[in-house]
């Protein structure tokens, strides 16, 4: 074979070669990395997100064709259906209170532009158990014996009251007396003086 054919030949294997490596990086669809909750785990209610990260960024603009579902043991939507996208990461928040089985379905855009989905499963413990704390109770005071209790109270307060008023009775009495004899005696002395002034002319 010519020299010209042979070179003719190698240049055109070696320009096949540069396309076949350049366009297979090109064409190269992104991957799922890694995942929280990762798959086929069990986690505590008390998580609140699911978090997916990939190998590439997500193609820019097309943030709209990007979603991640989360279903429950029913199978009812516990997602927020909102997608937070960070770099290679997005986020959405979902509701893992119930315990059971739960399903992550996503797509995504590839920087190739071709579209990428999946699913995996994992399963919750369900909402924390929380154990109820204690009521701290003070020491129940017991009226000592030198106090008196209020009905204690008042029943001496009532025999005072009653004491001072039978002492009050008694002692008003002989003054009473005492002013009737005074009245009594005054009468007695005006009548004897009238009775004297009558008979006085009668012994002229």
């Amino acid at each position: 074979m010519p020299f010209r054919a042979l070179l003719a030949t190698a240049a055109s294997a070696v320009a096949l070669a540069f396309v076949l490596v350049t366009a297979a990086p090109a064409s190269a669809h992104d991957v799922l990395a890694s995942t929280a909750p990762a798959a086929d785990t069990t986690v505590g209610g008390d998580l609140d997100q699911v978090t997916l990260t990939f190998s590439e960024p997500p193609l820019a603009g097309l943030e709209s064709g990007i979603v991640v579902s989360v279903t429950g043991p029913d199978g009812a939507e516990v997602g927020a259906g909102s997608v937070d996208v960070d770099g290679s990461t997005l986020r959405t928040a979902a509701d893992l209170t119930a315990a059971g089985s739960y399903t992550v379905t996503w797509r995504s855009v590839s920087v190739d532009g071709h579209p990428i989905s999946g699913s995996y499963r994992f399963t919750s413990t369900g909402a924390p158990t929380t154990t109820p704390t204690p009521t701290a109770t003070g020491p129940t005071e017991t009226p000592s014996a030198g106090t008196p209790t209020p009905s204690a109270t008042a029943g001496a307060g009532a025999g005072a009251t009653s004491a001072t008023a039978g002492s009050s009775g008694p002692g008003a009495t002989p003054w009473v007396l005492g002013g009737i004899a005074v009245v009594v005696a005054a009468a007695l002395v005006a009548v004897l003086l009238v009775a004297r002034r009558r008979t006085t002319p009668d012994d002229d």
